[in-house]
Formats: C-alpha cells, structure tokens, sequence
C-alpha cells in the first residue's frame, strides 16, 4: 500500500469522492454531488490523504480541514468494502496524522459516526460531549491534542 496526498481535481481525487458516496452516502439515502449536505467546492482547500493499493487504485481516503492555526477537523474518513478490517484505515489514519504534524497541526477534531467510535477510541481520541445526530445518524465529537516536541 502506498498512503500519500491526494491532488484536489485529479483522477485520485474524483476516485475518492465515488468511494465516499459508495460507503457514506449511498447507504444512507444520500447524494454526495448533490449539493444539499456535502459542499464540495470547499475542497480545494482541504487535505485529502488516500490509500492506494499494488495497481494504484484508491481504496482508503481521509479529508482534513484546517479549522484554526494548529487546528484540524477530520472527515469522512472511508475504506473500499474490501479492504475493510485489514489495518488499511488504521495505517491511512495514522500516516495522515503524522502528515498534518509535520505541517504544524496539533488539535485533531473530528465527528465520528457511533458505528465507528471504537476506531477513533483506539487512536487515541476522546470523546467530547454528549452523543448528537448528524446526517440523520448518532454521532460523537471527538478530539486528540499531540504536544509539540522540544528538540
């Protein structure tokens, strides 16, 4: 597996918006590109981090979204059907993670569907708040500080 950036506007990037409307949207009776929960012409100034497997095709992808200067929201974070309890996540989660580090992101933020809580409780993230419902599911708000290393 190869986990590296994603290009806004490439065949990468289209890849990972079928892959998230196939494992986030569609289940839920939703559109990705239709306009009424999701506004994609925001992204081009988001991280979009992907998964990539032996052939190249997508099959993992992430989405960070700077929020303040050393703050970050992670979203929509989706892995192909087959790929899924393999590690494939865990090993794109964190790859993104040290990616944002290095450019000086400290606060992770995120919004996780109660499905996948345990995934994000294992990474190291808390649980902030009471449970609330975001496109018509349960979700938590949950966060993770890393504290800047001394050289």
């Amino acid at each position: 597996m190869e986990y590296c950036l994603i290009q806004h506007g490439s065949d990468a990037y289209d890849a990972s918006l079928k892959l998230r409307h196939q494992i986030l949207r569609e289940p839920l009776g939703m559109d990705l590109f239709d306009g009424s929960y999701d506004d994609l012409s925001e992204e081009s100034r988001y991280y979009h981090f992907g998964a990539f497997d032996e052939s190249g095709e997508l099959v993992s992808s992430v989405i960070g979204i700077p929020t303040a200067t050393h703050e970050v929201r992670i979203k929509q974070m989706v892995v192909a059907e087959g790929y899924q309890n393999q590690g494939v996540g865990k090993r794109l989660f964190m790859a993104f993670e040290a990616y944002l580090l290095n450019l000086g992101f400290q606060v992770f933020l995120l919004h996780a569907r109660i499905t996948a809580h345990g995934f994000y409780l294992n990474m190291g993230y808390t649980i902030v708040g009471d449970e609330f419902e975001e496109v018509g599911i349960p979700h938590y708000r949950m966060s993770k500080t890393f504290t800047p290393q001394s050289d």
